[in-house]
């Protein structure tokens, strides 16, 4: 194996940086909670992440002897990855910056769990996460609910007064589709209907995908028609390993409508 090494010199201390190492199954990150976004004296390596992973950066802290943590950061667009040994200061707020610690914990309660087959993460994973849309709603009389985009799903709210849902056109077969940004054990999924028109919501089928546009694994079937403001909690029928989830309407034409949707992972 070809090592590639840089010395950087951090208060006294002289870091041996290799690459090209795996890590191994057993490696686990926990969340601890976040930090600030200011890089603090124990961060002794920073770099910016091309495809927006968890799981990059915490091969880039397993290939490194000193980390025993990283900071995983969202700024302006670009996520950068901080590695640091011993222990940060915790923010009393929330920031751009989550902070992940290496631990022995094997059922990654609360947290994040690298896998040679893929990530558990015990958060929702669709908050904020990037999403696609057969159509986007837009009639000019209801642009005061702000009812179309698919953002508007995996925004962390469900308002009582029935806006800011993701809304599709009258399609053929409408679906949603949310990029997780990575690869997870995906073992179950909650969406919420809208509190009108909340017969639309059935024969809805949830598939997970390790692309955009092949989903090959099957986690459940919603049959409704949904009840005003109905959440349902889907159990996948197996575990789903891949990075896209999709919520489609299977019985022909109509609007898809989802307030909310969330996903969380778990760890076998």
């Amino acid at each position: 194996m070809k090592v590639v090494a840089a010395i950087l010199h951090l208060h006294g201390f002289i870091v041996l940086h290799s690459s090209g190492q795996l890590i191994t199954s057993s490696s686990n990150f926990i969340k601890q909670g976040h930090v600030s976004d200011t890089k603090d004296l124990c961060v002794f390596s920073v770099h910016i992440l091309e495809f927006n992973s968890l799981g990059e950066c915490a091969l880039y802290c397993g290939m490194n002897l000193l980390c025993n943590a990283f900071d995983f950061c969202h700024f302006e667009g670009s996520f950068i990855c901080r590695l640091r040994y011993g222990h940060a200061k915790l923010s009393n707020t929330t920031t751009q910056c989550e902070l992940y610690e290496i631990t022995t914990n094997k059922y990654c309660p609360n947290g994040f769990f690298l896998r040679s087959q893929g990530i558990c993460k015990d958060d929702n994973l669709a908050l904020h996460s990037p999403t696609t849309m057969s159509s986007v709603y837009a009639d000019p009389v209801y642009a005061y609910q702000r009812l179309g985009n698919g953002s508007l799903a995996v925004n962390g709210e469900v308002r009582p007064d029935d806006t800011e849902c993701a809304v599709t056109n009258e399609d053929l077969y409408p679906f949603l589709t949310i990029d997780l940004l990575d690869r997870f054990h995906v073992g179950r999924v909650v969406f919420t209907n809208r509190k009108t028109s909340e017969f639309r919501l059935h024969d809805l089928n949830v598939t997970v995908g390790t692309d955009g546009s092949n989903f090959g694994c099957f986690c459940g079937f919603f049959k409704g028609p949904g009840t005003s403001h109905q959440v349902v909690n889907m159990t996948c029928q197996e575990t789903c390993r891949g990075r896209y989830v999709r919520l489609q309407i299977v019985s022909g034409r109509e609007f898809l409508q989802l307030c909310e949707v969330e996903v969380y992972s778990i760890c076998e």
